[in-house]
């Protein structure tokens, strides 16, 4: 590992989020783990470990990355793999996932992946910057990963960072039959500020807004 942490860790359990030093703090077993050793990815942001509290054991380690060009068809194919699942791809999910860089970085957005131990991208999400608002977008989780609180990660990673650029508040554009997902932003803060059919996105029937203090 880097001698200079420039990286975030947390304990996460079954959705819950804590610092690692205040986790390891109250469950000093933690602190030693078959993880402690490995080497992160270039361009790690947070490293989260997954824990099982009750048989005290630390059974991955996830880490959150920034845009990385070798994950590009993961960013794209778990998308379109999530979008064709439920709706019809859209025009505008063709130009961003096909050229992310020019669509999505180039106007001064952010694309995050998580990794787990193997090295296997479990989740995308990206910030995407339009008409100066920072908007939440492109989600998904790689099917056989649903359940582990990879959702949670995204969510806090791209809302930090739209923080962390002084965005007074963030976005996201979704559909009122995704329940799940509607419940996870409400966890996170989101309020419904428009329901009912986007002009521009077929599958848009809700806009939600956190707004930061």
């Amino acid at each position: 590992m880097p001698s200079t942490q420039t990286y975030r860790e947390y304990a996460l359990m079954r959705g819950q989020i804590v610092d690692w030093s205040e986790f390891i703090s109250e469950n000093g077993w933690a602190d030693e783990h078959q993880f402690k050793d490995s080497a992160l990815p270039e361009k790690c942001i947070a490293v989260y470990y997954l824990v099982d509290k009750q048989e005290k054991l630390v059974v991955d380690r996830a880490t959150v990355i920034t845009y990385d060009a070798r994950y590009k068809e993961e960013f794209k194919e778990l998308n379109l793999t999530w979008v064709k699942q439920f709706f019809e791809v859209e025009e505008s999910d063709i130009r961003q996932l096909c050229s992310p860089e020019e669509s999505i970085l180039q106007p001064g957005g952010e694309i995050f992946f998580i990794l787990d131990s193997r090295g296997v991208v479990t989740g995308v999400v990206a910030d995407v910057i339009h008409n100066g608002v920072c908007e939440l977008a492109k989600m998904t989780v790689r099917k056989e990963c649903t359940g582990k609180g990879y959702a949670n990660i995204l969510m806090r990673e791209a809302i930090q960072w739209a923080k962390d650029k002084s965005y007074p508040f963030i976005e996201l554009y979704s559909s009122v039959q995704l329940e799940n997902a509607i419940a996870l932003y409400k966890k996170f803060g989101f309020q419904t500020i428009h329901l009912g059919q986007h002009p521009s996105y077929k599958r848009c029937s809700i806009i939600m807004k956190l707004e930061f203090d």
